[in-house]
């Protein structure tokens, strides 16, 4: 009997981090009511560290770059968010979404995603492990290549 009780709460458990966990890398870059200077040096540090965006292209990169030195710039002349004028409230805050949306879709495509595979012809597994964008870039190159193929007739490596 204790069985079937155990077995329940531990799905509930695991659906409550599952849940916590996808929240968790859904949630913005900017937070609101944090102070915008500290966001912006953890962004930047975020930024630089090689791992967190490592999926932003060249350009995507340079954009947040620019808006993020706009926000810094209106951050050091207006100390607090009731200091700013509208229009400079209103400037901030459509570039924290620019930064948002551009940062939150380099988070998703930088995830890692690690699966178990048996090689054709073996019974031994190995872990293969690939950023979301690798997996996409991996099947949009298999497609093509499907595709030559039925056009050309031939294979291409």
């Amino acid at each position: 009997m204790k069985h079937p009780v155990i077995s329940a709460v531990l799905v509930s458990a695991l659906a409550l981090v599952a849940a916590s966990a996808g929240a968790k890398s859904a949630e913005e870059v900017f937070l609101p009511g944090q102070p915008l200077l500290q966001q912006v040096e953890r962004i930047e540090i975020e930024l630089n560290d090689g791992e967190t965006y490592s999926e932003l292209r060249q350009e995507e990169r340079g954009k947040v770059r620019e808006t993020l030195v706009r926000i810094r710039a209106a951050a050091e002349q207006y100390p607090t968010r009731e200091a700013m004028p509208e229009s400079v409230r209103t400037e901030v805050f459509n570039d924290q979404q620019v930064v948002n949306t551009v940062l939150t879709q380099a988070r998703e495509d930088s995830r890692l995603i690690c699966r178990r595979e048996k090689a054709i012809g073996s019974n031994m597994s190995s872990t293969q492990c690939m950023t979301v964008a690798e997996r996409a870039r991996q099947k949009d190159k298999a497609q093509r290549d499907m595709g030559q193929a039925q056009r050309v007739g031939k294979f291409v490596n």
